[in-house]
């Protein structure tokens, strides 16, 4: 008789169960990483275009949002800056601390001021 019995079977389809659980779960954990990393440098990316907004600006001022960057610096030219939605669907938002801006993305949770927010210029916490 040949062929395989109902335990050789099982056991192949468990541990084949095992290995496409345990690269799932890496595949799972990988994106997530390389959303919270593709956040953190469009933040950066923000922050930087900020300080040329500034430098490129009549008056020489920090903008206060990114709406304000959105618009051209001079009347003729094409709009300075397209802000775009981070990895979660949320809204980056500039703020102003005096002599500085800061970028934030909420993070997955979308809620202001929990653990898996981004943040640039990096604050310690």
């Amino acid at each position: 008789m040949k062929g395989f019995t109902l335990i050789e079977v099982m056991v192949v389809v468990v541990i084949i169960g095992l290995l496409a659980s345990f690269g799932g779960y890496h595949v799972f954990r990988s994106k997530l990483e390389a959303e919270r990393r593709i956040a953190q440098a469009k933040c950066k990316e923000y922050y930087d275009m900020a300080h040329m907004w500034q430098m490129q600006g009549p008056s020489k001022a920090l903008p206060g949002s990114l709406d304000d960057m959105s618009a051209p610096i001079r009347p003729g030219e094409r709009d300075f800056l397209r802000p775009d939605a981070d990895p979660w669907g949320n809204a980056y938002v500039l703020e102003g601390d005096g002599g500085d801006v800061r970028v934030r993305s909420f993070g997955e949770d979308r809620q202001e001021g929990t653990d898996d927010d981004l943040v640039w210029p990096e604050v310690a916490r």
